[in-house]
């Protein structure tokens, strides 16, 4: 039987607008869905029946490789920069690589790929694609079809990295050209999202991505909104696009909004009620949640074996010992504040276009009344430092590992410098009136508070604990 080969080429050259969006990676190192492109096609061949091997080419010099094939294999190369849209269809086309038998272009208002029934056709293909860098020259047999987007079109790579909202397992999310929808079973949730924006103060609606056509049925409820013509940060974030002055820019903008946010006057002990309430008692709470379920037993066991600590109940002495130390601080002020707050202020939730300076907020934590406004003055900080100093968003992208070191403890490792972020998100926080070490151990409080939230992946709740535990680890001799 003749061997098929599906040739990635991840050698195709980014422009620099579409750098912009993903930095120095490649095509094919674009993330969707916690997934890289070339992934999601190699896994794709998997599926099919015929049986299909996939190479992926990083550098021209590595196409020399293909001599070492048999004469009549069938090759099908591969643009990196054309994304598919319907893998049902990309499925045909491979199931009928094996009935190839002339050169063969498949093109999407433009050309996607070229398959060759034999290595010889391939070859000389391949000489002249190198020598010119060039696709002009290409003859044979074309196929149109409309199941590839062009991301070296920026317009087309906006529209497909936006598609892979990162929803909650109860939400749903659909969106067109113009409009996201967002649609759960939790019916009070969505109300409470939708229903926040028009509680808000005038001034800070314009901070916010309106919601609008809010629908509750017998067992969902839905808003929808615009669909903006930019990222979100975590994008930009996570495929390192994001440079220290683009960062600077972002954070004048952002401490921005925090200086705009409505405040008002409280007791000393109301304060401290809404602080123990949001660090302490959900903490407790959410644990307490933790224990209950089944997989505990096994990452309590990973603590005691690959961690400093006998039990999650010592990491939670820990980080309560520090709180109270912490909290100290504040109980000596003479003035205590509440504010108007978004609730959820991380990188995935900011849409940011550096062009024109903008910045935008979506899914809040949400209010049905007033009163559901108000929180605490650090709890928005410490969301952002979530994603700046705990480095969040690379856990939703599955881009971290936890190793085991010479100790034959567990080590996290995110494969992300944030030190000269970090740095610049301390300035700014001190120059702004927020202590940092507080900041860090409400920061902790939240990847503490988010494990059973995330129990359907056992790894990540790991890496969320030994998260917190390096930020315990640095500010508890603070």
């Amino acid at each position: 039987m003749e061997k098929i080969v599906l040739v990635y080429d991840n050698t195709i050259k980014v422009n620099d607008r579409i750098k912009t969006i993903i930095g120095q990676k490649s095509y094919g190192e674009i993330s969707l869905k916690k997934q890289k492109l070339y992934s999601r096609i190699e896994n794709t061949i998997k599926n099919v029946k015929t049986n299909i091997e996939f190479k992926k080419i990083d550098s021209k010099e590595n196409f020399k490789l293909i001599k070492a094939y048999p004469k009549d294999t069938i090759f099908f190369h591969l643009f990196s920069n054309q994304a598919i849209i319907n893998m049902e269809e990309f499925e045909i086309i491979l199931e009928k690589l094996k009935f190839v038998n002339e050169t063969t272009l498949i093109s999407c208002q433009g050309l996607v790929g070229t398959i060759f029934n034999n290595k010889d056709e391939y070859i000389d293909f391949l000489k002249e694609y190198i020598n010119t860098n060039s696709i002009d020259f290409i003859k044979g047999t074309k196929i149109e079809t409309d199941i590839f987007i062009d991301l070296s079109d920026y317009s087309n790579l906006i529209l497909y990295i936006t598609s892979g909202f990162d929803a909650r397992y109860f939400n749903s999310i659909e969106s067109t050209k113009y409009t996201v929808t967002k649609k759960s079973k939790d019916k009070k949730k969505m109300k409470m999202e939708y229903t926040y924006y028009w509680l808000l103060p005038e001034n800070m609606k314009s901070w916010m991505v309106m919601p609008f056509d809010f629908k509750e049925e017998n067992d969902y409820a839905q808003y929808t909104m615009e669909r903006m013509p930019m990222t979100d940060v975590a994008i930009r974030w996570t495929h390192g696009a994001v440079d220290i002055e683009e960062f600077k820019c972002l954070l004048d903008k952002v401490f921005y909004f925090f200086s705009c946010r409505a405040k008002k006057d409280i007791s000393k002990e109301e304060y401290q009620k809404t602080a123990d309430k949001l660090y302490l008692n959900k903490v407790d709470s959410r644990i307490e949640q933790l224990k209950s379920l089944k997989e505990f037993e096994t990452i309590n066991h990973m603590i005691k074996d690959g961690t400093d600590f006998n039990s999650i109940d010592e990491i939670i002495d820990l980080y309560k010992e520090i709180y109270l130390r912490e909290t100290k601080k504040l109980y000596k002020q003479s003035k205590y504040i509440s504010v108007i707050g978004h609730g959820d202020v991380f990188f995935a939730n900011m849409l940011y276009s550096k062009e024109v300076n903008l910045l935008r907020l979506i899914d809040p934590k949400g209010a049905l009344e007033e009163k559901d406004l108000w929180t605490d003055p650090y709890y928005d900080i410490a969301k952002l430092s979530h994603s700046i100093c705990g480095n969040y968003d690379f856990f939703n992208v599955a881009e971290y590992d936890i190793e085991l070191n010479k100790n034959m403890k567990f080590d996290l490792n995110i494969h992300f410098d944030n030190k000269p972020y970090k740095e610049i998100f301390k300035q700014y926080l001190t120059n702004n009136g927020f202590d940092y070490t507080l900041v860090r151990i409400y920061e902790a409080s939240l990847f503490l508070s988010m494990l059973p939230l995330h129990i359907d992946n056992t790894h990540k709740v790991f890496g969320f604990l030994l998260n917190a535990i390096n930020i315990l680890e640095e500010i508890k001799n603070v």
